[in-house]
């Protein structure tokens, strides 16, 4: 049977119980650093914006396109919804360019409508946009609805690809959103 500790032992014993206390105060706390780094790599990987990053002016969502086909006539129908990302307002143009450059010669259309010219090129590539041959829009930090419907030539093969491009009051292109169709 043991008898009671010398105060040499309850000393040792005391130091023994907050030397567990501190290891399990160290061991939490690196679990809790591990757990807010792994968060945070995990919310970069994410593409959410760490503060300091630059956020886009424009955002662009809702994309979508349907084809309508009858005996005379073929067009493309696009739509979508975007907005400024700050509490402000901003005159733009929007062009719709819908393109397929696998077929010979290449096919393309434009919205709103025009010739190849100034804004669009015979290639059918935006090159100098001119904010007044494109559909004018007041941008603001609500969604704005944009709906196009694209002339398709008869007898071709449908549009492979969608360019949205969205124009200050200036000529200067704000966004450039490509999409597959």
């Amino acid at each position: 049977m043991a008898g009671p500790l010398s105060p040499r032992g309850r000393l040792w014993l005391n130091s023994l119980g907050y030397s567990a206390l501190v290891a399990v105060v160290a061991g939490l706390g690196y679990l809790t650093l591990r757990a807010v780094t792994e968060q945070r790599q995990a919310t970069q990987r994410a593409g959410e914006a760490e503060p300091g990053a630059a956020i886009p002016l424009l955002d662009l969502d809702r994309f979508s396109s349907r084809r309508e086909r009858s005996a005379d006539t073929d067009r493309l129908h696009v739509s979508f919804r975007i907005r400024l990302t700050a509490p402000a307002t901003l005159d733009a143009a929007v062009f719709v360019v819908a393109r397929n450059d696998q077929v010979s010669p290449r096919l393309w259309a434009v919205w709103p409508p025009q010739v190849p010219g100034d804004a669009v090129s015979a290639g059918g590539h935006l090159r100098q946009p001119k904010p007044g041959s494109g559909h004018a829009v007041t941008l603001s930090a609500r969604w704005t609805r944009v709906i196009a419907s694209l002339d398709h030539p008869p007898n071709q093969p449908p549009f492979d690809t969608v360019m949205v491009y969205v124009v200050n009051a200036n000529g200067d292109i704000l966004l450039v959103r490509p999409f597959a169709l």
